[in-house]
């Protein structure tokens, strides 16, 4: 959880109980290993990692992610193009 909000700059914060729910799923298909971490200060840990056919699903989620990305992008660009409010006072 520390990681996503670090590399979304805090912007997305996953409540815990949703997390760890995600986790047992994904834990259950293979996508994930887990183990404990013993820590030597406060409660140990659970730990978990990526399997390659995680990193397989993760590819392809990020992939489709990309496309829909670049056809958001090419509608906001029509948008602009032929709606969003013009310079010098005409209708929009």
């Amino acid at each position: 959880m520390e990681e996503l909000e670090k590399i979304t700059s805090e912007e997305y914060i996953p409540e815990p109980g949703a997390m760890y729910t995600m986790l047992r799923r994904m834990e259950e298909r293979g996508m994930v290993t887990s183990e404990w971490e013993k820590k030597e200060t406060g409660p140990d840990r659970r730990a978990y990692t990526l399997t390659a056919a995680g990193v397989r699903v993760l590819k392809e989620g990020l992939e489709m992610m990309k496309k829909r990305r670049q056809l958001m992008d090419s509608l906001i660009q029509f948008y602009d193009a032929n709606f969003a409010e013009k310079t010098g006072g005409g209708d929009t």
